[in-house]
């Protein structure tokens, strides 16, 4: 008899949830390092703030897969993508530090994917997932913006990003690259 591969879990995105915090506090912690973390109080702040800026990647965990009872309290967030809005046209410090409901830009924080769903295309997912999901929830959105670090450039383009450039905001040790996505008008065919 050969080895089955197992199947890779289903995984579906949907808004946070209050209750999805710990998660996505340890999914913060695990994925930056300490020095570039969103903290608790901030992740806190954005979920309670920001909600509708808040996507999240779900799956069930092997052990609960066909367990049917409960299976809203037991899908497990295995990534997220999160920002807020700013009156700002460009990021720094200051439009990065706060969520300005009636901003058309959109600053994003944090993607996160837990490290045993990494490198499977599960991120990329999650990114277009995220631009779809503001794109019909906020169609006043005109412009997304995001920090990330070089060897992550190209990550970022295969979901539609441009580079900028180097970016003003320190944050960290490293030096941060600026990416923009223009999206359509609210009166833009398509």
């Amino acid at each position: 008899m050969g080895i089955e591969a197992q199947p890779a879990p289903l995984v579906f995105f949907r808004p946070v949830d209050s209750s999805d915090l710990e998660r996505i506090i340890g999914l913060e912690e695990a994925s930056y390092p300490e020095d570039e973390a969103a903290s608790p109080a901030n992740l806190k702040l954005r979920l309670e703030n920001a909600s509708d800026f808040f996507l999240t990647a779900v799956t069930l965990p092997p052990a609960t897969a066909t367990d049917t009872d409960d299976t809203h309290s037991a899908l497990q967030v295995i990534g997220y993508v999160c920002g807020t809005l700013s009156t700002s046209i460009e990021l720094n410090h200051e439009s990065m530090s706060l969520h300005e409901p009636q901003g058309k830009l959109l600053c994003i924080h944090s993607v996160c994917v837990a490290e045993e769903h990494r490198r499977k295309g599960l991120g990329s997912r999650l990114m277009i997932a995220y631009v779809n999901f503001v794109k019909q929830g906020r169609p006043d959105v005109e412009t997304v913006r995001l920090l990330c670090k070089e060897h992550l450039v190209k990550f970022y383009e295969r979901s539609g990003f441009s580079v900028v450039g180097p970016s003003s905001v320190v944050h960290g040790a490293d030096q941060w690259i600026e990416m923009v996505l223009e999206l359509p008008g609210e009166d833009a065919s398509g």
